[in-house]
């Protein structure tokens, strides 16, 4: 079964100077979220539909708008994870970060192996203020990204936790 994939696209950690806290809050934008692929589940349609407009308005800045597109989704389909990662995406775009850190968690419950949950929950660990935490996560992910043959992302991960590391 094929699921939802988001995409990321931030900037290379080592072109920015500035704290890791400060990264997590500035390298994470709307528009660095985007669906791939269609996602097999109940009522697809509107499943879908609601993706569709979730990130619409994760691009918009209308965080709150966005969640209740994802609750839609949740209560359609309970268990697709990649609702969580987009709603646990918008909870860090108010800085609701236990509650970013909570959706992230539950994707990653569901589906272990999603590469971007475990990026999303790394940055929003750096603001939770978990080092160990956060640059397990991102090792995590540039596995995962690996596998997948996302070598840039796989980067991008690896010179977060090397930032971290160095902070």
């Amino acid at each position: 079964m094929k699921l939802w994939k988001l995409a990321a696209s931030i900037l290379v950690f080592s072109t920015i100077i500035i704290s890791p806290k400060a990264n997590a809050q500035n390298l994470l934008k709307p528009q660095q979220l985007a669906p791939l692929q269609n996602s097999v589940s109940p009522n697809s349609k509107d499943v879908d539909t609601y993706f569709t407009q979730g990130f619409k308005k994760v691009e918009l800045k209308d965080f709150r708008g966005a969640i209740a597109d994802f609750n839609k989704i949740l209560e359609i389909d309970p268990n697709n994870a990649y609702a969580y990662v987009g709603r646990g995406f918008s909870r860090f775009g108010l800085a609701s970060y236990q509650g970013a850190k909570k959706d992230f968690d539950k994707a990653l419950e569901i589906t272990p192996d999603i590469a971007y949950a475990h990026f999303f929950r790394g940055f929003t660990l750096v603001m939770l203020e978990d080092k160990q935490g956060a640059i397990a996560d991102l090792q995590k992910a540039s596995t995962l990204f690996k596998e997948e043959g996302e070598d840039e992302f796989a980067q991008k991960a690896d010179n977060a936790v090397k930032q971290i590391e160095a902070s």
